[in-house]
């Protein structure tokens, strides 16, 4: 399946957005359509499966990367406990269905990049914040 996203990724990736590292929480048909849309993704699921938080981030940091996730553990670890200042999008929009979903990440990203890449950024059914780090 890697093959398959590095193959994606062809003409239409976005230079101005960074290295999108989707963790193993993002459901693989978000992915996909990441991919479809231009974005360039490295998706933990099929590159490290199993990886600790802490190892997704170094990744994010190695690669200058932008985590999206649905695990609230990393906004303790980049917002709390304040590991790295690396850009992120926590997604709390399982109660969608996955075309809205899909359709409300790529609306939130080519709208947002800017401001969303070195923040903590949350997206729910009903707002978005973004947590500039200090």
């Amino acid at each position: 399946m890697a093959q398959i996203l590095c193959a994606m990724k062809s003409l239409l990736m976005l230079p101005d957005f960074p290295l999108i590292i989707a963790d193993e929480s993002v459901d693989a048909r978000i992915i996909r359509s990441l991919v479809d849309h231009g974005y360039n993704v490295y998706a933990i699921i099929y590159e490290s499966p199993g990886i600790t938080d802490t190892h997704v981030i170094e990744i994010a940091i190695e690669k200058n990367g932008f985590i999206i996730t649905e695990d609230k553990d990393f906004g303790d670890e980049l917002v709390y406990k304040k590991t790295q200042k690396i850009g992120s999008l926590l997604l709390r929009i399982s109660d969608l269905p996955i075309e809205s979903r899909i359709h409300l990440i790529i609306e939130v990203l080519s709208l947002h990049a800017k401001s969303m890449s070195n923040s903590f950024s949350v997206l729910t059914s009903k707002k978005m914040r973004i947590r500039k780090y200090s």
